[in-house]
């Protein structure tokens, strides 16, 4: 009896269990600290439901983790007794168990920030000089995570020394080596099965978007890291290949094919200039939201005071949760899903984005950024989007003084000199020009420049102090242009990267208020104005913006043109919590790639079903042949 509870085996199945007291831990630190983002377990039931979609998804981290640990543990030979064999063990052990703690920690801060699990799409973005000084900041404001790391770490070598070694104890090799080699198969199969998380082998093993089913808003709480990392590593996760509808069928239902025979609202010839405004959340605007705030408070007035005199979309969605997402949405109404268009290898295909369809109508187009060269790999897309100047902290270096009040330790230039710089550069461009902007000073860790930290308010959210910055930069921008001969003949476009990470209104942390951004159009002649409480998305600003200046050529885009494309229907698509959001009028729902998980407000109609099934689709296979263009050319 000794040697059936005390032997290889159970010394591995102890060890592991000590693992699984780690990501339980992890899971319950994870849940308490991102609380109002994840929100609050409804009841028991759901409760229950993620307890099970979490025992799924923490064994197969465990086990994926302790892969090698494992086979190392059950080979059936009797040096595993060996002092030198169990010290390496060991240090096995804890180097990919230490690996787990600091991506599960890590998950814990970066979840609040892009609302998803770290994979290795954030390797490849995480590739600047500022990652190291963001990363210590990160520490600095969560030293009771670093001590519950460091805790876990000890419990770890505790539990190591604590369940002590004990061999198989039987004599004869004949016996010893048929009972562990049985034993080696039996752990085998059950470590397979708990990999691939199930035991059916006729089931393909558990994708990340299976949790959904346990809870569609707590997705991210179901999930384990490291499985998240290491199951995206398999290409097929970058997007769902499906096929719904034939050739024949999906061209009724969505076309990205786009052909403008006659434009009911052409404002002729004009220069186009886009303010991409970090973080700029719909519940950051009075205007937007005059319920939330007091009648002395606003953080966006100047940007409220534009809203009013210009064309206003009260119900704008951003397609994406993650920056790097915004520049395909808007500058090629490409859109990014399950992982980020801009970070897989499908993006080296055939273009024609806004800024290339405009500068062969002879435009000149530019791109300014105040951060470091291709940080975020907005270089890159600049230049794949045709974009034919780029303007980075650089440039500025070149022109302005450095100091603590213009460059931020972290991303760059602050925005208020940044724009400052901008309007000198845009002075030297021929008209008609194409101009867009990346703002970053509403970005972590929130700074606002010595000289202006007490000509903004405070703020209800770290954000919306530094929103205030930012719209104050943008009236000072505005001063500084509004005399130039080029001012009264410019489109200005403005819209959100995506949603704050710490909201204000309870609203913004439901999965659709997680995508509710600022989106509005101004023209300083006035010839643009009203309000528009139809659904609209990032993706319509490149139709919609080349349907306004008259353009005539076919393009592809995954968005409508909002004035001239009335048969098409007002939507707002994204992925969120591993599951794709539609938004329409009368309708939100949430789809799984094989059915709708969740509906709000009125139950989704076949026809709006087979419409998101049409984009899918549509994506899959643009993105299969690499192919942007119409097919016209």
């Amino acid at each position: 009896m000794k040697s059936f509870w005390k032997n290889d085996i159970t010394t591995l199945i102890l060890r592991l269990l000590v693992v699984y007291a780690v990501v339980i831990t992890l899971q319950t630190a994870f849940y308490m600290i991102d609380k109002p983002y994840l929100g609050h377990i409804a009841d028991s039931a759901e409760a229950l439901s993620i307890a099970k979609g979490s025992f799924v998804f923490n064994t197969m981290s465990v086990l994926w983790t302790n892969c090698l640990f494992i086979l190392l543990s059950i080979l059936p030979f009797r040096f595993r007794e060996k002092r030198w064999y169990q010290g390496m063990l060991y240090v096995i052990y804890l180097i990919t168990n230490i690996v787990l703690i600091l991506i599960n920690g890590a998950d814990i801060t970066y979840f609040a920030h892009t609302m998803k699990r770290i994979t290795p799409e954030e390797v490849l973005i995480a590739n600047n000089s500022n990652s190291l000084p963001i990363l210590l900041d990160f520490l600095k404001y969560n030293l009771p995570l670093v001590i519950i790391g460091l805790a876990l770490i000890a419990l770890l070598i505790y539990g190591w020394h604590y369940i002590k070694y004990q061999p198989t104890n039987i004599e004869s090799n004949k016996r010893y080596y048929i009972t562990n080699s049985i034993a080696a198969l039996v752990i085998a199969f059950l470590c397979i099965s708990g990999m691939r998380g199930t035991f059916n082998p006729k089931k393909p093993w558990t994708k990340m978007s299976d949790a959904v089913a346990y809870s569609p808003e707590k997705t991210w709480l179901t999930l384990s890291n490291p499985y998240c990392f290491l199951r995206s590593l398999d290409k097929s996760t970058q997007y769902d290949k499906v096929n719904y509808f034939s050739p024949e069928n999906i061209e009724g239902i969505f076309s990205t094919e786009h052909k403008i025979d006659s434009s009911r609202c052409d404002l002729g010839q004009r220069n186009i200039m886009v303010f991409i405004l970090e973080s700029f959340s719909k519940e950051h605007s009075k205007f937007l939201n005059p319920e939330l705030y007091e009648p002395e408070e606003d953080y966006t007035p100047f940007l409220d005071s534009l809203m009013q005199e210009g064309y206003t979309f009260t119900n704008a969605y951003s397609n994406g949760l993650k920056s790097i997402e915004a520049m395909p949405t808007i500058f090629a109404s490409i859109p990014s899903f399950k992982t980020s268009f801009a970070t897989m290898p499908e993006v080296f295909g055939d273009f024609e984005a806004m800024p290339e369809i405009l500068t062969k109508q002879g435009y000149e187009t530019a791109f300014f950024c105040g951060s470091e060269r291709n940080s975020m790999g907005f270089e890159d897309q600049a230049h794949l989007f045709g974009l034919q100047h780029c303007y980075w902290k650089d440039a500025f270096e070149a022109a302005y003084p450095v100091n603590d009040s213009t460059i931020e330790p972290f991303w760059g230039v602050y925005d208020m000199p940044f724009f400052q710089f901008m309007a000198d550069e845009i002075d030297k461009m021929q008209e008609p020009f194409f101009a867009s902007v990346f703002s970053l000073s509403s970005h972590h860790p929130y700074r606002v420049p010595p000289d202006y930290r007490n000509e903004v308010p405070r703020g209800h959210t770290p954000e919306q102090r530094v929103v205030a910055y930012t719209d104050l930069a943008l009236r000072k921008f505005f001063d500084r242009v509004k005399g130039t001969p080029w001012f009264n003949n410019t489109l200005f476009v403005f819209v959100a990267d995506h949603v704050s990470p710490i909201c204000y209104d309870p609203q913004t942390y439901t999965m659709k208020g997680r995508t509710a951004i600022i989106e509005f159009l101004y023209t300083p002649d006035g010839s643009l104005r009203g309000i528009d409480s139809t659904t609209v998305q990032q993706l319509d600003i490149m139709p919609t913006v080349l349907g306004l200046v008259g353009n005539k050529a076919p393009y592809f885009a995954f968005g409508r043109d909002i004035f001239n494309e009335p048969e098409r229907e007002p939507v707002a698509f994204n992925c969120i919590n591993q599951v794709y959001q539609c938004i329409t009028d009368s309708t939100t729902f949430y789809f799984d790639s094989e059915k709708v998980v969740k509906s709000m407000g009125n139950t989704p109609t076949k026809r709006k079903e087979d419409f998101l099934k049409a984009v899918l689709q549509r994506y899959s296979e643009s993105l299969t042949n690499r192919s942007y263009t119409p097919k016209q050319n």
